[in-house]
């Protein structure tokens, strides 16, 4: 096995919701994969542009008979062989797509349970607000949650700040304002996330970006977490 991704982990992935057959925000996706490429010195031929991606896309939902509501996963990563040192930096990537019967964003009757999880920390850095491969904070924040029959995990930073879940990005309300992390907390950069700050913006709602800590979590009146693919889920 020859692939980077796979022996060293070296790149990063996006994951989208089809709906209604269309890809839901396509452009800010490939906006941040282009910026991911750029804080991990990949070059990205000219060749894979925004239309060619999308194209590449369809025409993988086509073949799959995914034909209304459906996730689809983009894995990006340096092409060639090599130690740490690679042989070339060229981008290269695979595409997978599977047939998700909800056709739209729901919102589930029951929320969502979660506790931190303080085993790991997250660094922050500038490749921080990025879905990098083999990021073992989210992996290792999932297998606790699963043991401790929760919903999800909240991961923290290397200040002791919460600043997203396992897939998700976190929000609280409190006093008719909404709060976030911001991305230099080192929480990644969410599609779903800066959707719902835009959508909060336009309906005339304060939103922060503001350090989160535990007090703020339990006393809020509201949480809840985006995702790119499950769109809003509130927290119980």
């Amino acid at each position: 096995m020859k692939n980077r991704s796979f022996r060293l982990g070296d790149g990063f992935f996006e994951t989208l919701r089809v709906i209604h057959g269309s890809l839901h925000q396509w452009n800010a996706h490939y906006a941040r994969a282009i910026a991911c490429c750029e804080a991990l010195a990949i070059d990205v031929p000219n060749v894979y542009s925004s239309d060619f991606l999308r194209n590449a896309i369809y025409k993988l939902l086509e073949k799959n008979g995914i034909k209304s509501g459906g996730r689809v996963r983009i894995t990006f990563f340096r092409e060639g062989e090599g130690t740490y040192k690679p042989e070339t930096n060229r981008l290269g990537f695979v595409i997978e797509a599977k047939t998700l019967h909800q056709r739209e964003f729901l919102v589930k009757d029951k929320g969502l349970s979660l506790d931190i999880f303080m085993d790991l920390k997250k660094s922050i850095s500038r490749i921080s607000p990025f879905k990098l491969l083999g990021n073992q904070v989210y992996i290792q924040a999932a297998i606790w949650a699963e043991a401790n029959n929760l919903n999800d995990a909240l991961i923290i930073n290397t200040d002791n700040r919460v600043i997203e879940a396992t897939s998700s990005n976190v929000f609280i309300v409190k006093n008719g304002a909404i709060h976030t992390p911001g991305v230099d907390s080192g929480c990644v950069g969410g599609v779903m996330r800066m959707a719902v700050i835009n959508a909060a913006v336009r309906a005339g709602i304060p939103v922060f970006e503001s350090e989160i800590d535990r007090n703020d979590i339990t006393f809020a009146d509201e949480v809840f977490l985006t995702n790119a693919v499950s769109g809003i889920s509130w927290v119980g």
